[in-house]
């Protein structure tokens, strides 16, 4: 072969490459046998003629022919190699791979393969297409059974998936994935993220694992091989919010919200904390809700029915008894609207204040309860704060406080500490699985003659209570920075801090252009400009320290 290609001529290249285009598929064995002398040919041509022309040498040059209808590419290179390799389409998300080399694989025997790849007999799909198909499958689980399936889980599997993205090699093909390159990827995912997301991530690779093993794996779950403790044994496993806040702070709170600028900030938040519901339930009130408009005494959060999920979290229906206060912010409520129409939601209770159109915005309420809070309205060990608490207060310490005092001033008044704790979980709508276990609930007093909602409504009144004199006591004293108040004389600090040295540079230099020239070019050794140091209380301690050091050289000079 190496003597006859040293001897090609350029008309014997011409004519190979003509019969090269002139070879089409179907091939046959004798094709391929052909297709590997011609092949030979023209690689070693054009691979002189480069050398010639002093072109830098690139890698060994291959060519390919292809047979669509059987979804193969035949590769054909210089020493006479014939590889087989499957061809699918990107859309088909099936991976393409190699299928082995003649004389060992046939041609019938490589289209037998890719016919078996293509009806899933023989699974080589990439990791992006399971991926979709399991995301898919989420789609059409919360279509089918919203009331099970909520579309806020649906965004919580999608947003996980979306990470694992990040951390797969998605054209690999799915079925080549061993358990120890799995756990080779948690171990990274173990060190990007989070304890807690490392946690969830692990838990729904092996949800993706489950999905695919019938479907795309051959039966095979390499995911379930690994040690079921394999991320809880290398991170922290997150533990719950110890911390909650105290009557006064509560108080201060209710006092503080009067200067909201907002009608429904101020009422959406004390709303909150006098019936202690989950934030999430705040926007969600609607005033078909209610029993009465002109003097509401009872709201309803409807329960699920078929294809329409519930609005509380166990998705049973929950009776809230309307204490004075709490209609007092219902009809102010309503007041406002009245004469807000038709340029506002006419449907939802609270509305966002930069768009009426749209109901209160569920983050706004934590915003609110942060600013307004006494700055120490957390109490408990710093310890026992995780993630809740670590930016001040937050919104469901709402909900803690209300069972907490409810339940003090029960036992108080002479109740027994268990009916008090089955009180507070009634109000708050703490349902348990073991209240009622065969699911035979006989009890129809509720609609009969009101009892729950009657026990409910002495619950939340002796709460009200509480806060609103407690409030009326502290009106009079001095009351505590809150969280906004702090962060603006924090601010106000900063822009002082951040003057006074600018000040003290321009004190240090003569002309404005050195000014200028100072504030624009890397200090030190620092690698940062001087107007990016000043920005930070760790960079203006370097500036200081610069001009402390200049100022010292220049007395002693």
């Amino acid at each position: 072969m190496k003597n006859s290609l040293s001897t090609l001529t350029k008309a014997q290249y011409t004519k190979a490459k003509l019969e090269w285009k002139q070879l089409k598929s179907p091939f046959s064995m004798q094709h391929i046998n052909r297709c590997v002398i011609l092949a030979s040919q023209i690689i070693f041509f054009e691979e002189k003629e480069k050398l010639k022309q002093e072109v830098k040498k690139q890698d060994t040059k291959r060519l390919s022919k292809y047979e669509a209808q059987h979804n193969l590419r035949l590769i054909f290179t210089l020493s006479g190699t014939v590889s087989f390799y499957s061809a699918f389409p990107k859309s088909s998300g099936i991976a393409n791979t190699k299928l082995g080399e003649a004389p060992e694989l046939t041609i019938a025997k490589a289209r037998k393969l890719t016919e078996q790849m293509k009806y899933g007999i023989l699974n080589n799909h990439n990791i992006k297409t399971v991926f979709d198909a399991y995301e898919q499958s989420l789609i059409e689980r919360h279509n089918n059974a919203p009331t099970k399936f909520a579309a806020s889980s649906l965004r919580t599997y999608q947003c996980r998936i979306k990470k694992l993205r990040h951390h797969f090699p998605l054209k690999r093909a799915f079925q080549s994935l061993t358990a120890g390159e799995l756990e080779k990827i948690v171990d990274l995912i173990i060190k990007a993220e989070s304890n807690n997301q490392a946690i969830e991530l692990f838990a729904q690779i092996r949800r993706v694992w489950r999905f695919a093993k019938n479907k795309f794996n051959s039966g095979k779950n390499p995911a379930a091989d690994i040690d079921d403790f394999y991320v809880s044994d290398r991170v922290e496993s997150p533990r719950p919010c110890q911390v909650y806040t105290d009557l006064d702070s509560i108080a201060e709170l209710w006092i503080n919200l009067a200067s909201a600028p907002n009608v429904h900030q101020k009422n959406a938040a004390r709303f909150m904390i006098l019936t202690g519901i989950r934030p999430i339930n705040i926007p969600q009130m609607k005033w078909e809700w209610l029993n009465s408009i002109d003097f509401p005494t009872l709201i309803t959060f409807p329960a699920s029915v078929v294809g329409v999920r519930g609005e509380m979290k166990n998705q049973k229906e929950y009776k809230l008894p309307l204490t004075k206060a709490m209609r007092a912010i219902i009809l102010e409520q309503r007041a406002w609207m009245e004469n807000a129409l038709p340029n506002c939601n006419p449907d939802h209770i609270f509305l966002q204040p930069r768009d009426l159109n749209k109901p209160f915005a569920k983050r706004s309420l934590d915003k609110i309860i942060k600013d307004y809070s006494p700055v120490d309205a957390v109490k408990g060990d710093k310890r026992n704060i995780v993630m809740k608490g670590s930016a001040g207060a937050f919104c469901t310490m709402c909900r803690s406080f209300f069972k907490s005092n409810a339940k003090a001033i029960m036992v108080t008044n002479g109740y027994h500490f268990k009916h008090a704790e089955e009180l507070t979980r009634l109000a708050l709508h703490h349902l348990r699985k073991e209240d009622d276990p065969n699911g035979l609930n006989y009890d129809k007093s509720e609609e009969l003659f009101g009892t729950s909602t009657k026990l409910k409504f002495n619950v939340f009144k002796i709460h009200e209570a509480s806060i609103l004199k407690r409030a009326k006591e502290l009106e009079s004293q001095q009351l505590r920075l809150t969280g906004m108040q702090s962060k603006q004389a924090k601010n106000l600090k900063e822009n002082n801090d951040k003057k006074a040295l600018r000040d003290r540079i321009k004190a240090h230099l003569v002309h404005k252009g050195s000014y200028v020239d100072f504030i624009n070019q890397p200090l030190g050794d620092t690698g940062r400009v001087a107007k990016d140091l000043i920005l930070t209380e760790e960079g203006r301690a370097v500036v200081e320290r610069y001009l402390s050091d200049q100022e010292a050289k220049a007395k002693n000079n």
